[in-house]
Parts: C-alpha cells; sequence; structure tokens
C-alpha cells in the first residue's frame, strides 16, 4: 500500500531519522529496529563503507536531458533535503 505524504511530513520524517541517527546509541537502536523488519534490507555507511543507490533503470533515450538525469538523483537521494543547493 502506497500512500503520499506532504512535504511537512516528509521533512518531519526526516528531521525523526536526522535526530536519530545523530547520536551512537540511539543509531544503533534505529538500526537494530529496522533490521528486525521482514521486508526492510538495510545498508549503514561506516567510515569506510559507503552505499549507492542505483535506479533499477534508465531511460538510455534521455540520458542527455538534464532534467531526466535531476530527477534519476533525486531518486537516489530519496527524501533527502538540501536547503542550499549543493555544488
Amino acid at each position: 500500500m502506497s500512500q503520499l505524504n506532504t512535504h511537512e511530513e516528509t521533512i518531519a520524517f526526516g528531521a525523526k531519522v536526522g535526530a536519530a541517527i545523530q547520536g551512537s546509541e540511539t543509531r544503533t537502536a534505529l538500526l537494530e529496529t529496522l533490521k528486525t523488519k521482514g521486508d526492510v534490507t538495510v545498508y549503514a555507511d561506516t567510515a569506510d563503507t559507503i552505499h549507492l543507490v542505483v535506479p533499477s533503470s534508465v531511460d538510455a533515450s534521455k540520458i542527455e536531458d538534464e532534467a531526466y538525469l535531476e530527477e534519476l538523483g533525486r531518486r537516489a537521494l530519496g527524501n533527502c533535503i538540501y536547503h542550499i543547493q549543493p555544488d
């Protein structure tokens, strides 16, 4: 079942996750909780391992389209929100 979130709900959820991963105990607790879910796979970055999310499919005919590439980037970043766009 899919649910559409409002922008405010997405920001609130991101803030909660961000707050949870700031401390090592709360980060560990969050990861352990997520790992107990049968339909969730958790890949947590470490100091020497970073996971990159790659879209499952790419439309090769649109690969030169900057807007399409931006959309792929948003999908890869999930709900990451930048108030100031990175260079």
